[in-house]
């Protein structure tokens, strides 16, 4: 049995802030959880995840996700327009694509991915 990521959750020290900011740059359709400090997101495919309400974060630990979209270099305009920060600008892997990385607001570290 295939092992496929099922689940991707966001620590965020500001839950409402990181919905919009997540809404603004994916189009991500986010709601409350049943339960509080926690927010659940739809990507349009799976995986989707949720945003978790912590105190603190440790930025730049813990998983890098990658978003398959559709322009990186907009995306990551999109991403620093809202807040966030460029960690590396759109890069080649040849023969594969394109990525780059961005920190949310929280400095959680996320990568976008364009294939050729």
């Amino acid at each position: 049995m295939p092992n496929f990521i099922c689940h991707i959750e966001i620590c965020t020290t500001d839950l409402k802030k990181s919905e919009e900011f997540y809404r603004k740059i994916f189009n991500w359709k986010i709601k409350s959880a049943d339960f509080p400090d926690y927010s659940s997101f739809e990507t349009g495919k799976e995986p989707g995840g949720g945003l978790m309400k912590v105190d603190k974060i440790n930025p730049g630990e813990g998983v890098t996700v990658y978003v398959l979209v559709d322009d990186v270099d907009k995306t990551l305009s999109l991403a620093k327009k809202s807040g966030g920060k460029i960690i590396k600008e759109k890069t080649e892997i040849p023969n594969i694509g394109w990525y780059g990385l961005f920190s949310d607001l929280d400095g959680n570290i996320l990568g976008v991915f364009k294939g050729k």
